[in-house]
């Protein structure tokens, strides 16, 4: 069984009076990666610097891999690697010793972790040149060794794609899905790219005036889709639905129409033929996790 490395448990914070974030809950386990979306101004910001220890709870605990970011913040620090606001690199100095001075500030980072960090984000050919000749996306994977030169447990991403182009995001999805699947990193990835976050999470957090309206597999949520069925008696079907199945649904010009677990379809379908229900038709519209996000969070603007 897969253990919690991350675990926010009814954390919430006040500012000036005001309660910023409420009494927010969500964890992390071993090899997973959690897209964590929300709105403008929805407290991702401030969720994360406080993950971090940059900002104190007012209330709740956080957890990394068993230590209170509180109570014993170098402890669970020492299993965190994070790229927030984007990496901090010396532009006239070659990428080894951007790795080098970091890993200078540490006792514990040895050669071999180093270069290690270097082949997990695929620098080893360009590892000795001068960032300034680095690409965009080479300096991104740049700043993502400097994250995981102390083997972290958890890596944590605000807005690593931003200014890629589609080959780099690509390239940069499918080190951190790597990361996760064979080197057993739980990845915590802050994004408005929610197309990314359907292709390389496993989870989805998202927030909205800093409450969670939604933790959940993206698995899952994509496969809960809205259904079509067009019944010789739709009224009857809708009470099926809400009595036997707990399933709210509405009828919609001739249609009933309903969020459903597409893998239930054809059971509700039987259980209609049961009820002496002719089906005279049945679709479903496919919702992306962009799709469901904005209906979650009443179209609010994505930024």
């Amino acid at each position: 069984m897969k253990r919690e490395v991350l675990l926010l448990d009814k954390v919430s914070k006040i500012i000036k009076g005001k309660e910023i974030i409420k009494d927010i809950s969500f964890s992390i386990k071993e090899g997973e990666v959690l897209g964590f979306l929300g709105p403008n101004g929805a407290g991702k910001s401030t969720t994360l610097r406080m993950i971090v220890g940059l900002s104190r709870p007012t209330s709740g605990n956080i957890n990394i891999c068993g230590y209170s970011i509180v109570k014993d913040y170098v402890k669970a620090m020492e299993s965190v690697g994070c790229i927030i606001e984007g990496p901090n690199l010396y532009n006239y100095m070659s990428g080894m010793d951007n790795l080098n001075m970091l890993a200078a500030m540490s006792n514990n980072i040895k050669k071999e972790n180093i270069m290690n960090a270097v082949k997990l984000v695929g620098l080893e050919d360009r590892i000795y040149d001068k960032v300034n000749t680095y690409s965009l996306g080479m300096k991104q994977r740049l700043g993502l060794a400097q994250a995981l030169i102390n083997k972290p447990k958890l890596l944590i991403l605000d807005e690593p794609t931003n200014g890629l182009d589609p080959a780099g995001i690509t390239e940069f999805r499918n080190i951190i899905k790597t990361l996760a699947k064979e080197e057993n990193i739980s990845v915590l990835v802050s994004s408005h790219l929610i197309s990314e976050i359907e292709l390389m999470c496993d989870k989805v957090t998202i927030i909205k005036n800093g409450s969670i309206l939604k933790n959940a597999n993206v698995s899952e949520l994509l496969n809960n889709q809205e259904v079509f069925w067009m019944l010789n008696d739709n009224e009857k079907g809708k009470e099926i639905l809400s009595d036997v199945w707990k399933i709210e649904s509405k009828i919609v010009n001739g249609k009933l129409q309903a969020e459903v677990d597409l893998s239930k379809v054809e059971e509700i379908n039987e259980s209609f033929f049961k009820a002496g229900l002719m089906l005279k038709f049945v679709d479903n519209k496919h919702k992306t996790l962009e799709d469901l996000f904005l209906s979650i969070t009443e179209n609010n603007k994505i930024v």
